[in-house]
């Protein structure tokens, strides 16, 4: 039988409640040397099994950082996944910059995925990305729908922390919203006839803390 399939197995037994953490360098051997198939179940098993403080995480940045550099798109895809999901956090520094770098990727989707991984190393060391934030705003203008929708889950959280510091802002998230509204948006992001839903939701969080207190 195929480590892979192995490995389905040993996620299947945690789910269920037993613990497989024989399997948890077996799952880390997986995303390292592995197919490309082989790797997203090894990835898969690791954000599964693992936690940001777990030993065994620490095996895995040579293989994060070699998987960011590499020219196939799916292998980029899963390290930035694993990135936003559990990373140790005095890791972040080695990693950052080639993060950084994939904010200009010409793929939407690793746009996307970028900036979720930035999102994720806010949440847990901010002082690491504060940066960065002119190009938090150049994926808040991003041409992709989905890389400025994941820009949002960034500004929400910052605005909860500091809105006099982003009012600047607020034309822009109102044109956003007006678009959303005005059915700009490609039709998946619909949900039962309704243009966007929950973005128009976090766009009305994010403006009603920026009004807050504000007599204009």
């Amino acid at each position: 039988m195929q480590m892979k399939e192995l490995m389905v197995r040993a996620i299947y037994c945690e789910m269920l409640g037993y613990e497989a953490s024989f399997s948890y360098i077996h799952a880390i051997k997986l995303a390292q040397q592995g197919t490309v198939l082989e790797k997203r179940v090894g990835y898969l098993a690791v954000s599964l099994f693992l936690n940001e403080s777990h030993e065994l995480l620490l095996l895995l940045v040579n293989t994060v950082l070699k998987d960011l550099q590499s020219t196939n798109l799916i292998e980029v895809c899963m390290a930035l996944t694993v990135v936003s999901q559990i990373f140790p956090k005095d890791m972040i520094p080695a990693i950052l910059p080639l993060v950084e770098e994939k904010l200009n990727h010409p793929k939407e989707i690793i746009r996307r995925k970028a900036v979720l991984a930035l999102y994720k190393f806010y949440l847990i060391a901010p002082n690491q990305v504060q940066h960065i934030h002119n190009k938090f705003r150049k994926a808040l203008c991003d041409k992709d729908p989905g890389v400025m929708t994941a820009s949002l889950h960034i500004y929400l959280q910052m605005i909860q922390e500091n809105p006099e510091g982003y009012k600047d802002l607020t034309p822009s998230f109102v044109t956003i919203l007006k678009q959303v509204v005005g059915g700009k948006l490609p039709m998946d992001f619909n949900y039962h006839s309704v243009p966007a839903p929950w973005l128009q939701i976090q766009l009305l969080r994010i403006l009603s803390l920026l009004g807050k207190n504000d007599q204009r």
